[in-house]
């Protein structure tokens, strides 16, 4: 399968295909419990236009959602085409289900570790990807599968990725910005993070990180979670508005 010509066709900015055997111990092993027998992750990404950020709640929630259902509906359509070649693929879920590692939420396969490790950028103070051409505006989707490429990168073979390792600075920002200290030295604390605390309250995070705990509940709450995702409102974009790599990729797009 050309790679290359799909993502093209599916208007997708930039991908990379890694194999199992570069992940580290932990992403490797949660590749392969998400599919046994998996020789790689293809994952991908499309820019969040600077703009974006400036929108009213609302409107930057239903512009974020658009964006992050193109990727899923991508990572969908590739995983059957990859089964039709008799390569196994599942599509990483976009919602749920999650999963409770040290007392952090992460998605069954964490994308932007993997992306990192496929040359796609590098993981920021935040726990953003810092993109080269497109700084912390990447969101990602990925495909775990059976494809037996032990590691590609268009952008990489271009040249585009050279030095990718320094763009989070340290400058720590995004730490101060967070009104409600979710950036600490350990990384980030999604549940108090300002847009998940509108939803769960202190109280009763340890009753939801019980319930992420289920999977039969997960499950069975699967189907209502992009209808929650358009219900609700991205409150706060702090750790990416007070991002220097924001302004100068925007400012870099302006330019060119």
């Amino acid at each position: 399968m050309d790679l290359t010509t799909f993502f093209h066709e599916e208007n997708i900015d930039t991908f990379a295909v890694i194999g199992t055997a570069s992940l580290p111990e932990a992403d490797r092993w949660d590749v392969l419990q998400f599919l046994p027998g998996a020789r790689s992750v293809i994952v991908f990404g499309k820019e969040v236009p600077a703009a974006v950020y400036r929108l009213p709640a609302k409107e930057k929630t239903r512009e974020m959602v658009r964006i992050a259902e193109h990727l899923d509906a991508a990572a969908i359509c590739l995983a059957g085409r990859l089964d039709k070649e008799d390569i196994p693929a599942k599509p990483v879920p976009l919602y749920l289900p999650v999963k409770v590692r040290e007392g952090k939420v992460q998605g069954l396969v964490r994308l932007k570790h993997v992306a990192a490790v496929g040359m796609l950028g590098s993981i920021g103070k935040s726990s953003i990807l810092m993109s080269p051409r497109f700084g912390p505006r990447l969101l990602l989707s990925g495909v775990v599968s059976g494809l037996a490429l032990e590691k590609y990168s268009p952008e990489d073979r271009a040249g585009l990725n050279t030095g990718f390792e320094n763009l989070c600075t340290g400058c720590e920002r995004c730490v101060r910005a967070c009104p409600e200290r979710a950036i600490g030295p350990d990384g980030v604390d999604a549940f108090r993070c300002r847009s998940l605390r509108a939803w769960i309250p202190p109280a009763l995070v340890p009753a939801v990180k019980w319930l992420i705990g289920r999977t039969f509940l997960q499950t069975t709450a699967a189907p209502l979670a992009p209808l929650i995702a358009r219900m609700a409102t991205i409150r706060c974009s702090l750790c990416v508005t007070e991002c220097p790599g924001l302004s100068e990729r925007e400012r870099k797009t302006e330019s060119g």
